[in-house]
């Protein structure tokens, strides 16, 4: 019950302090490779990885917080297994990474507030996990989407700067 509280202080902190970047360059696969090297995947989802090497500038710390809770999410979205695609690839000025679970999905209603702070379908959730997510990507000059369709999947596309 701490654990869950002290949870619950900490994203309310990071949702409402004020953001200190530190925009710097770094490579697409590297900050992927990281992410996946720290998480617990368990043993009935499969992680297909399609990364290109492209380089982007962003805040290496918050951007992996982003793409850690994009992975958690789409493995809970996953209780029986699944596949989660995770690639890159570049579009103009950006790159985008693509997060594409074969998970249960959501409602149109669900999806027009995913973003919006306190909103969870979670027993356990706080809301703030991808409200959170969203500040971070665009406090990087990025910009994250979603698409979903019931009992299909979703997909996110964080989309960061590329470097010159």
């Amino acid at each position: 019950a701490v654990e869950h509280a002290d949870d619950i202080i900490n994203d309310l902190l990071d949702y409402s302090r004020e953001l200190h970047m530190q925009i710097e360059q770094h490579s697409a696969k590297v900050l992927i490779d990281y992410v996946l090297i720290s998480l617990k995947i368990p043993s009935d989802v499969k992680i297909k990885e399609n990364m290109q090497n492209y380089s982007v500038c962003a805040d290496a710390n918050k951007v992996q917080r982003v793409f850690i809770n994009l992975i958690k999410n789409a493995i809970e979205a996953m209780p029986n297994g699944g596949e989660l695609t995770i690639s890159s690839k570049k579009t103009g000025d950006l790159v985008e990474f693509i997060f594409a679970d074969t998970g249960s999905g959501m409602s149109d209603e669900t999806l027009a507030k995913i973003f919006t702070p306190l909103f969870t379908t979670k027993a356990q959730g706080m809301g703030l996990g991808l409200a959170i997510c969203k500040r971070l990507v665009e406090a990087n000059n990025g910009q994250i989407t979603v698409k979903s369709a019931q009992n299909k999947g979703t997909t996110f596309t964080v989309s960061l700067p590329a470097a010159q």
